[in-house]
């Protein structure tokens, strides 16, 4: 019996352990905010406004253009208005993308 009870405490620490990892998800930066370059479609359905429809659009168009420069690019997107990108701006980033380098 004390067996079977040692057992079910390491499986719930173990699940805990895969709950707490799956919720911290890769694009969710550490304040909350969600990285446009590698969030899940899960993810950016987070965010005011954004659908299964437009989380896809977003993966689609970071698949087909590259990483995101500014949040700013978001805007790109087909169905991202300048309205919608207001609600959600202070809750983006675009992460340690590469930067496009500025010539002087």
């Amino acid at each position: 019996m004390r067996n079977v009870h040692q057992r079910s405490h390491f499986t719930i620490s173990i699940m805990a352990l895969m709950l707490i990892v799956s919720l911290s998800g890769m694009g969710f930066a550490a304040d909350g905010q969600v990285d446009l370059n590698t969030s899940t479609a899960k993810e950016l359905q987070q965010l005011p406004g954004i659908g299964k429809g437009l989380a896809k659009r977003i993966i689609d168009y970071r698949t087909a253009n590259g990483p995101f420069k500014t949040v700013e690019d978001l805007l790109k997107v087909k169905g991202i208005g300048k309205k919608m990108f207001a609600r959600m701006q202070d809750r983006l980033t675009v992460g340690s993308s590469p930067q496009i380098a500025v010539s002087e």
